[in-house]
This record gives structure tokens, sequence and C-alpha cells, in this order.
């Protein structure tokens, strides 16, 4: 009768640890965001600043861009939601809000979402206003 017992708490374990593993293998949420397809990052210069957009959701539920913003002379306390502005095909989208770093320091970074205000297909043109220079970029995004 021991042994048999001895070898269901190996089975039960052996089972444990199968389960444990293909959870860890399966765990999506630490995975980053697709970016949206067809649509590549960009990076461009304004003034000191570098401005890197990379676009990571872009359909009929509305869009994100994760944006890094890096400089070594100039303060980063532009308000990116105030000056923030994107049109794809013939519509304006409105923002819907910033999630990241604060307006201060040398280097900021987080996520620029808008509200879909229309098809996700056209020319698609980002703007961003309050540096030394206006920001844009442009894509296009397929049917």
């Amino acid at each position: 009768m021991r042994p048999r017992m001895i070898l269901t708490v190996l089975a039960v374990v052996a089972a444990a640890a199968v389960g444990i593993a293909v959870v860890a293998a399966d765990d999506s949420n630490d995975a980053p965001p697709a970016r949206a397809a067809g649509l590549e990052a960009t990076t461009v210069t304004a003034g000191e600043v570098t401005v890197r957009l990379e676009p990571h959701h872009l359909d009929a539920t509305g869009a994100e861009f994760a944006v890094t913003l890096d400089t070594h002379s100039e303060e980063l306390d532009m308000d990116l939601v105030a000056g923030a502005r994107l049109v794809v095909g013939d519509a304006q989208w409105p923002v819907a809000g910033w999630d990241g770093d604060g307006p201060s320091g040398h280097h900021r970074e987080g996520r620029l979402r808008f509200d879909a205000a229309g098809p996700a297909t056209g020319p698609v043109e980002l703007t961003l206003d309050g540096f030394p220079e206006t920001v844009t970029a442009q894509w296009t995004r397929g049917r």
C-alpha cells in the first residue's frame, strides 16, 4: 500500500509541474503590445529633441502610439495631450489621453491614445505641437 501512495504523490507532483510550465509559457500579459500592422516606428528631430513614435494600435476602436522623447538641452515640459492631433483619412480623431511620464526632465515616454472618429484606413498623420519645431509623422493605412 505504501508504494502505491508514493506513486500517487509523484504523479500529482508531476502533473502540477506540467500545469505550471504550461501556464508560464502561455503568459501573454507580459508580451509587448503588437505594433499596428503596416505602420512602422519613426523618429523625428525637432530642434534638440528626438521624438520616437511607434504605432501600437490603430483600428475602428481607436489608436495608441508609444511616444519617447529624448534631449540633452531642452526641458520636456510640453503638454502632449493639448498639442496632439491625429488625422486618419479625412477625419480628425480626438485625443483620449496620455499614459506616461509627466512634463519635466530630459527623457519622457508613454502612450498617447485617440478615440476613433471614422474608418481606420487611408493616410495617417500624427502632429505634436509644443516642441521647438512641429513634429509630424505620416503613414498610410490600407484597407
